[in-house]
């Protein structure tokens, strides 16, 4: 019985899994890769193709299929890399000079106030290096979206990524990318590889860092990485966040490409249902049928987000000062911030060494009485009280 193959196309190719045996080669701006795949899994005629970015051509020889495209009301962003391009160069074309200025601060402050290092696992990771990471990675993804009272689609099937990505990095399908605050992950980027494409599939970071803006440091990075190893794509995927459309140069729709065999009745019927099926779907999408009850949801939860941090805790300016002795330091308590009980003070801590462009082992922390904290560098304090 002929069966229709429904396949997510950009994650199945990036995960570097076979390209439907039909294809015979694809192309991607002045790339072209042949098919080497001989009769895999999935090589029937009837193929529904989701999500496929329309700046990769699928390209079919055989005259018995029947190939229709249909355009998705979904888009994806990309930077574009010349042969030439160097992040110096990218960031000059692409982002006007008070930005650019913007992003530069991200990177220098970063590196200014705290000891930092980068490192993108590709080929050679250990064992225990990688478990670590991946678990760092999950610790902060479900902190993130409890910040934002969201739910991450990507976390029920996590055991399966975890065990399936190790061997990907080994083989230089994939790499996972790593800011490290001494040996301490603060951002990471698990992404996908082929060709000359990088595709940049989940990441998040340590939310006590969030001023220094650690999505921009990670594109900054990646894309230096990418024009130094001669990439000619940074792919980011689906979904319209602010920062993904500033950073694009390439912004394109998706489509959905479905085939299906001319000489087979069953197989024609079955096509051009499910040619029909997605056209309709994409004429509601069109209409914005499909966001009704997300954004319903979406409004409800975002009533309740930051509203609990918010209303407990109170942050004074940071005022300049010429002498530490009004505060009597002998007499107050210095605190640890990674102590058990003042975690919640990193983000202030941190904050702090953003504005002043102070690096955090030379600012301390101590408590003035119960639940009021002062943060202090040498000539500038703020203080906190937690209600």
């Amino acid at each position: 019985m002929t069966s229709t193959n429904k396949i997510i196309f950009n994650t199945h190719l990036f995960k570097g899994n076979s390209i439907p045996s039909i294809v015979t080669s694809l192309n991607y701006f002045n790339e072209h890769i042949e098919n080497t795949t001989i009769n895999n899994d999935i090589n029937t005629k009837n193929l529904s193709l989701s999500l496929v970015p329309s700046y990769i051509k699928l390209h079919i020889k055989d005259a018995t299929i029947a190939h229709k495209i249909i355009a998705q009301n979904n888009w994806g962003y990309a930077i574009h890399l010349n042969s030439d391009s160097t992040i110096d160069t990218y960031l000059q074309r692409q982002f006007k000079s008070k930005y650019r200025s913007i992003i530069r601060r991200y990177v220098n402050r970063l590196e200014a106030c705290f000891s930092i290092t980068y490192k993108l696992y590709y080929g050679d990771i250990s064992k225990d290096t990688y478990e670590f990471i991946f678990n760092s990675l999950k610790e902060m993804i479900v902190n993130r979206f409890k910040q934002r009272n969201e739910e991450n689609k990507e976390l029920y099937k996590w055991d399966i990524l975890l065990d399936e990505t190790y061997e990907k990095i080994k083989n230089k399908q994939a790499s996972l990318f790593v800011i490290y605050d001494e040996d301490k992950p603060i951002e990471i980027s698990l992404n996908y590889h082929f060709g000359s494409m990088l595709f940049s599939t989940i990441s998040s970071y340590d939310i006590n860092y969030s001023k220094f803006g650690l999505g921009h440091v990670e594109i900054y990075k990646q894309v230096e990485w990418c024009c130094a190893n001669n990439y000619v794509l940074y792919e980011m995927g689906v979904g319209g966040m602010d920062y993904k459309r500033r950073w694009s140069d390439t912004i394109y729709n998706f489509e959905h490409h479905i085939t299906y065999s001319k000489v087979s009745l069953l197989s024609i019927i079955k096509g051009r249902t499910e040619v029909f099926k997605i056209k309709l779907k994409e004429n509601l999408k069109a209409k914005k049928i499909n966001e009704i009850i997300p954004n319903l949801k979406n409004k409800f939860l975002k009533s309740k987000q930051y509203k609990e941090a918010d209303e407990n805790i109170t942050v004074s300016a940071i005022t300049k000062t010429n002498s530490t002795e009004q505060f009597n330091l002998n007499n107050l308590k210095e605190i640890a911030i990674d102590t058990t009980g003042y975690n919640f003070l990193k983000k202030y801590v941190y904050d702090f060494a953003y504005t002043t462009t102070k690096h955090v082992d030379t600012i301390k922390t101590y408590i003035i009485e119960e639940n009021n904290y002062l943060i202090m560098s040498e000539n500038q304090y703020q203080k906190v009280s937690k209600k």
